[in-house]
């Protein structure tokens, strides 16, 4: 090799390793991780199951992601969402028009209330009629509808609850739930308390029914998964994610993936499907 060609050989072998190396470096940079991102949901806790499980299934394909969710009811998560403190609101029954303007609502199950008694309770079914009069308290004893001789304890939750909301709805007809009612703040404080009382009759999502309790059924149907999905069961509500009309590609991004076959898949264990 002359002292030429051997000048050219190393100028081809800087500007290949130069080559290289920007290769390397671009490969390097594209791996790089997406840079963190939280998303924070709020509202209804009869939705909390339903989306523990949509946010576990939703931060293990994107781990990048980390979802925090309070569940604090569907009044309180829609007023959370107007002041910017969170980026989804969870809402257990319909909007009205004043509620959904400006905001962008997205339907993703169906939901049972169950009307909750104690196991020991006789009483196994119940019409809309006996229900709308338990409840408004004009039907103050057990042996009016099947049952024992006995007082009725009504069980509601409290004011700005989805889940009251929903049932007053499709129930009452306009009428008060009974100020003889105790107030409770969940559909877990519901359980617990039908649970210790064998006379109590409250409602609450179908899901995650404690044990010492049992639905009724409503006109004749129980608030099964059937029920709900073949529209037997009267008292069924939607669970809604509800965000702003900008809320960004990460709110997009999952409330995609919440309907999307794998997200309905895991509606479909528990609630009514929308697709």
């Amino acid at each position: 090799m002359t002292k030429v060609e051997r000048h050219r050989w190393i100028a081809r072998t800087v500007v290949q390793l130069f080559v290289v190396g920007l290769l390397l470096v671009g490969c390097s940079a594209s791996v790089e991780p997406p840079a963190p991102i939280q998303l924070r949901l709020a509202g209804s806790s009869s939705m909390q199951i339903l989306m523990d499980e949509l946010a576990a299934a939703y931060t293990s394909r994107y781990d990048w992601v980390t979802i925090d969710l309070d569940p604090r009811g569907s009044q309180l998560g829609l007023e959370a969402l107007r002041e910017g403190a969170v980026d989804i609101a969870l809402v257990s029954r319909e909007l009205s028009a004043d509620e959904e303007r400006g905001l962008a609502s997205t339907v993703i199950a169906y939901d049972a209330i169950a009307i909750v008694v104690n196991d020991q309770n006789p009483v196994d079914s119940l019409t809309i009629e006996q229900l709308r009069g338990v409840f408004s308290g004009q039907i103050l004893m057990w042996s009016e509808v099947g049952g024992e001789e006995a007082d009725i304890q009504v069980v509601s939750r409290e004011d700005g609850s989805g889940t009251r909301a929903a049932f007053e709805a499709m129930l009452m007809e306009g009428q008060e739930v009974t100020t003889m009612a105790v107030v409770v703040p969940s559909n877990e404080a519901v359980g617990r308390f039908v649970q210790g009382d064998a006379l109590s009759v409250g409602y609450a999502s179908a899901v995650g029914l404690p044990l010492g309790t049992r639905a009724v059924r409503v006109s004749g149907a129980r608030p099964s998964l059937q029920g709900v999905s073949q529209g037997e069961y009267p008292l069924v509500r939607p669970f809604v994610l509800v965000s702003r009309q900008d809320g960004g590609e990460e709110v997009r991004s999952f409330l995609d993936f919440v309907l999307s076959p794998a997200g309905q898949v895991i509606v479909g264990q528990r609630y009514g499907r929308v697709k």
